[in-house]
């Protein structure tokens, strides 16, 4: 009975030992464990991170620039002579092809008649020598003169009756007369400016775009204009022109064709804005921030796991400090956005 006693109580005694060993080793290796979290959460570099998505980034801008007519031409005249009359004045709207003025044709009419009779009868004489040459009545030389003759007053004639015709200068185009050159019994030459023709019924509106801007506009687009003139007006318009050369500021002329307004109607020279509204197409996009480096050779910190990855991007083009990725990432991939400056690549961090 003793002895039972004595084994229990030495089991128990080593049952207490083992039990204090094993919860100071538990413990041991809990503060080893916390220690090296601590040593390993001081190598890390704390940052913030956002996700690869793909967005569309809408890009609105406006420019300044001014209207001009649609089409302004000034009329010369293609004939000699004295004004005798008119029909137009400053400020009157006229269509294609109506009469704005008459010279002095009478000589030119007296002119015509004569070249007019001397080619029929060189069309009668030509006649008469192709019915001689049958029978060879006439000479070779004889028949060659006759059609020399022939040609020589028909172009005479034509040439004639064309200077009759430009007596009567009509309007190449539908449109508004803005200047008159000429008074009643004016003398006018071949080459003198007449009136001033413009027309407004549709308008053009030129700005100077910058370059990164050209990108995202194309022929044909519709845009919207407005003007200080009628600021509850907003006028439709369709770029029509866009220049490959830029100026001495390095812009580019951009020009767009607008209806004009009868009831508000826009005034040649005044200024005016040019509204693009542009929905891009669904792209990859990160924060600006995000980018190290240049805008020339972006790059990105990728995470991986609780490392970073120094990775080079491609990009297109920065809208309201959002980049658009054209190669490099793929949706769903974590890139650093604050806490660079500390990292290098493979660096350890923790978010």
């Amino acid at each position: 009975m003793k002895t039972s006693k004595i084994i229990i109580i030495i089991l128990f005694v080593i049952a207490t030992i083992l039990g204090i060993a094993y919860k100071l080793y538990d413990v041991k290796t809990k503060k080893i464990e916390e220690i090296n979290l601590v040593k390993e959460s001081k190598s890390a570099t704390p940052v913030k991170t956002v996700t690869v998505e793909l967005s569309s980034v809408n890009k609105d801008f406006t420019y300044q620039g001014s209207f001009e007519p649609f089409c302004e031409v000034t009329i010369s005249s293609e004939s000699s002579g004295k004004i005798i009359n008119y029909a137009v004045n400053e400020g009157d709207f006229v269509n294609e092809g109506s009469i704005i003025a008459n010279l002095d044709n009478d000589i030119s009419g007296y002119q015509l008649e004569s070249a007019e009779a001397v080619y029929l009868k060189a069309q009668k004489d030509m006649y008469r020598f192709e019915k001689l040459s049958t029978c060879e009545a006439v000479t070779e030389q004889q028949m060659d003169e006759m059609k020399l003759a022939l040609v020589n007053s028909k172009c005479n004639y034509f040439i004639l009756k064309k200077q009759h015709e430009n007596a009567s200068m009509k309007a190449p185009i539908s449109g508004t007369i803005s200047k008159v050159y000429f008074k009643k019994g004016s003398l006018v030459a071949p080459g003198s400016p007449v009136i001033d023709l413009i027309d407004t019924r549709k308008m053009k509106f030129n700005a100077k775009f910058s370059a990164s801007d050209l990108c995202n506009i194309h022929i044909n687009q519709k845009v919207l204009l407005t003007t200080d003139l009628y600021p509850d007006v907003i006028y439709n318009g369709v770029i029509k022109m866009i220049s490959v050369k830029p100026d001495n500021s390095k812009r580019y002329l951009v020009e767009a064709e607008v209806e004009n307004n009868t009831d508000k109607p826009l005034l040649s020279g005044i200024d005016g804005l040019i509204h693009v509204k542009n929905l891009g197409k669904p792209s990859l996009v990160i924060p600006r921030n995000c980018i190290i480096g240049s805008m020339v050779q972006p790059m990105v910190y990728v995470v991986k796991k609780n490392q970073v990855e120094l990775r080079k991007i491609n990009i297109s083009s920065i809208i309201d400090h959002q980049v658009i990725v054209l190669s490099g990432l793929t949706v769903g991939e974590k890139v650093v956005l604050s806490g660079q400056i500390n990292l290098v690549d493979k660096a350890k961090i923790v978010e």
